[in-house]
């Protein structure tokens, strides 16, 4: 199949922003593909933290679907550090078996772990016992501070996940650690060398004001990224434009994604998800699809 086939001047059904319970969702990744496929989905990317795992087992799950599954784009999101900030990396269409990914992979999971375990430290220390943490001994999986908010609630330390993060997690808080994640440099060219696209996630969950935010958006372009995710399930008109508009002012491409995590009332995969006429959609660069449809 040819990516021309497809009309891509009409929408495409598609996602490139989603996690699976190999990090911080709900759902494995036969189960995520599964439900791509209720929603229609022509194409998907499991787009876990500083995880790659996923694509096999999407693929493998696809294949076993037949008729209807969506076509899996190898995904990941990287955490960066920049200017004191945590920045999130989209990479899509890489070759998961690159040395350049794996090693990224492996050098992220390895901080996280440690993250992970100072997280815990903190946490009994403060009061919190050691019965209640995560169980983190399934080394397949990646451990967030969303697992250890989780924890919070269900101890019933906090009543809700926000309130995790305002009292323990969060910048600031008792049990924040700082965390030496890559620069934004290098995930970009560790997905570029295993042949890859690059692109900025929900650029509006940084809280940054415009000054700093256009400050990312030019570091990120001059970096050697591609994309600006746009689109995502949770945005008003206003914000959707806003993101429309940095993307076109910076020459970048547009993409989308729900950034579903679990089943619920607010996020669904492929939902709400249309770019702007004007935007240049990020699935139309010759790399992002050139893992599954040969161009």
């Amino acid at each position: 199949m040819k990516i021309a086939e497809k009309n891509i001047s009409t929408p495409l059904r598609i996602d490139l922003h989603c996690h699976s319970h190999i990090s911080d969702g709900s759902l494995a990744p036969d189960v995520l593909v599964m439900r791509a496929a209720q929603m229609q989905l022509a194409y998907l990317a499991i787009t876990d933290h500083d995880a790659i795992a996923a694509v096999a087992l999407a693929r493998n799950a696809a294949n076993t679907y037949g008729q209807g599954a969506p076509e899996i784009i190898a995904g990941v999101e990287f955490s960066c550090r920049w200017n004191g900030y945590e920045i999130h990396v989209l990479g899509w269409g890489f070759d998961p078996q690159h040395q350049a990914i794996k090693s990224r992979v492996e050098s992220q999971q390895r901080i996280r772990r440690e993250r992970a375990q100072a997280i815990a430290d903190k946490l009994v220390k403060y009061g919190m016992s050691g019965a209640d943490l995560p169980d983190m001994t399934d080394e397949s999986r990646v451990y967030t501070r969303a697992h250890f908010a989780e924890a919070l609630v269900q101890g019933r330390y906090v009543p809700t996940i926000e309130q995790a993060f305002r009292k323990y997690l969060g910048k600031g808080q008792c049990a924040y650690v700082a965390t030496p994640w890559c620069d934004i440099d290098e995930a970009i060219a560790s997905i570029h060398a295993a042949g890859g696209v690059a692109g900025l996630a929900h650029p509006l969950a940084y809280q940054m004001t415009n000054k700093w935010l256009k400050r990312l958006v030019e570091f990120f372009k001059s970096s050697g990224g591609e994309a600006l995710e746009v689109a995502s399930g949770q945005q008003d008109k206003q914000q959707r434009m806003q993101l429309a508009e940095l993307a076109r002012n910076y020459d970048l491409l547009a993409s989308v994604g729900s950034d579903f995590h679990r089943p619920g009332r607010w996020r669904e995969l492929g939902r709400n998800l249309q770019l702007p006429d004007y935007c240049k959609p990020v699935w139309q660069h010759t790399d992002i699809l050139n893992e599954t449809v040969q161009i």
